[in-house]
């Protein structure tokens, strides 16, 4: 008898990847949203694989009652959704994208959603597009700021750190890197410079985030060292929301401490409860303050999905 599995966001598996799939396993698709649905959803199926999504935490609370699973899947390289020590003490299986770094290494969309969301942010793209939409076709509430010239510090030096400092040099940016491997920062190349975060926060006109997150990098960005920042510089994240301290984010744009603020993921992002509405950042978009929000869409586009789909799935058919 096989196997049951039951996967969330299952559209995004390409059709022949379901097809191995359901050579090996009996697969049943699962549109919940919240734990209480895919609580009901494992339950109902006998689940052994979940494959699961960003936007559940997958933790006791879920599983607690769902005897028969075996394996957790994965197709994101962060884990903060995923309670590890549960999953260890019940033994269950876990494939991840973090297993695969070097799979992975060509895959750089959350890299582009990160220079998205930067050019949006200083060229104020939002409530210009938002202007025109409403009649109007006047420029002059929307001046902007050039990054050619500019100082570009990247906080996290790994695959997207890395792609990123590409873009601020291909920009006309100088690039400054720290990471807390001093490997990642060991022979940089021409026009990168490593140094301390301190040092980082204070020649920055751009900081932008991508560390994973941790007990080290939670509230990584809070009003301590947004006071060290330049005046009127931006602030990107397009790592997980925790790092920052999105109350001391605001306050920092009310005063004009910073120009302005992009980002690609909220705190508490993955609650039952969780309102983007609820946001300190997503409310100071109505108090017009100069910040730009996507719903987690860094590795959602069409090759993204693709090829970290097609990890998982053939691992996990590799471990049956």
């Amino acid at each position: 008898m096989k196997p049951t599995a039951l996967i969330i966001e299952a559209d995004y598996y390409h059709l022949d990847l379901l097809r191995q799939l359901e050579a090996k396993v009996s697969v049943t698709k699962s549109a919940a949203v919240t734990q209480e649905q895919l609580r009901s959803d494992l339950l109902v199926h006998n689940t052994e694989i979940l494959f699961c999504g960003l936007g559940i935490n997958i933790d006791e609370s879920l599983l607690g009652q769902v005897t028969n699973i075996k394996y957790v899947v994965s197709p994101a390289t962060g884990t903060n959704h995923l309670d590890i020590n549960y999953l260890n003490s019940r033994n269950i299986k876990l494939i991840y994208l973090g297993d695969f770094s070097g799979e992975i290494s060509n895959v750089f969309s959350t890299a582009e959603l990160t220079w998205s969301l930067l050019l949006t942010v200083v060229r104020r793209i939002i409530p210009a597009h938002g202007s025109v939409v409403s009649g109007s076709f006047d420029r002059g509430p929307f001046l902007g700021i050039d990054l050619a010239g500019r100082t570009l510090g990247i906080i996290g030096y790994g695959r997207l750190g890395r792609r990123v400092a590409e873009y601020g040099k291909a920009f006309g940016m100088q690039v400054v890197v720290c990471d807390v491997n001093d490997a990642k920062v060991a022979n940089l190349p021409n026009g990168v410079i490593s140094c301390s975060l301190d040092q980082l926060l204070s020649m920055s006109d751009v900081v932008s985030i991508h560390v994973p997150l941790n007990q080290q990098t939670h509230r990584l960005i809070t009003d301590s060292q947004i006071s060290k920042m330049k005046n009127g510089s931006v602030l990107i994240n397009t790592s997980r929301g925790e790092v920052l301290d999105e109350l001391a984010v605001v306050e920092a744009l009310t005063t004009g401490k910073l120009y302005g603020v992009g980002v690609d993921v909220l705190v508490g992002e993955n609650a039952n409860s969780f309102s983007s509405n609820d946001s300190p950042l997503v409310r100071a978009i109505a108090q017009n303050l100069n910040v730009v929000v996507s719903p987690h869409i860094g590795g959602w586009t069409e090759q993204a999905v693709a090829t970290t789909r097609t990890l998982v799935v053939e691992e996990l058919l590799r471990q049956l």
